[in-house]
């Protein structure tokens, strides 16, 4: 996939966008409510707290600096050796024709700062936590925030679906998710 830019560009990352949500509005319209829960399932509460981020390539002339596979161990370390600078997202990036469980870094530009893609996905959506949160966290927990095996969420996911985000946990980046 050749990156864009201009009209095209933004046309094209704002369809993007479009089918990432579509995608998660559906998946939460078809799970059913669960009694006392915040979130009905992991749609929602990406739906709820997750922020949209726009598509960069990665600055300079070279690759991103991450291994490919390893999103979610080289996304956190960055956002954690940042000292505040990123914050460490986990949701879903929309790549060629479907969403995908991936893990970004951001700062207060809104951009998606991808260490292991090397072109950037058409659009990005999830949850901005602390970085050093998140590296406590997944050191603990030996793995993602949001994902355990094969796509299920994870208990602290359910968690967070039964309880909602704690207070104090997500970082002001992004853009809310137009209603």
């Amino acid at each position: 996939m050749t990156q864009t830019s201009g009209a095209e560009g933004t046309a094209a990352h704002a369809e993007a966008e479009a089918e990432l949500i579509g995608h998660l509005r559906w998946q939460a319209d078809t799970t059913p409510a669960r009694p006392g829960w915040a979130h009905s399932g992991l749609a929602a509460l990406l739906l709820a707290r997750g922020r949209l981020f726009v598509p960069a390539s990665w600055p300079g002339d070279g690759p991103p600096p991450g291994e490919p596979g390893r999103c979610y161990v080289e996304s956190v370390s960055w956002a954690w050796a940042s000292s505040g600078e990123f914050a460490y997202v986990e949701g879903l990036a929309w790549d060629v024709a479907w969403a995908v469980e991936h893990a970004w870094c951001a700062g207060a530009d809104g951009q998606a700062r991808d260490l292991t893609w090397p072109t950037p996905g058409r659009a990005y959506l999830g949850l901005p936590v602390d970085a050093e949160y998140a590296a406590r966290t997944m050191g603990d927990r030996a793995g993602p925030l949001l994902y355990g095996a094969v796509g299920m969420a994870s208990e602290l996911a359910r968690d967070w679906m039964r309880d909602d985000v704690p207070a104090g946990l997500l970082v002001d980046v992004g853009r809310p998710i137009p209603a």
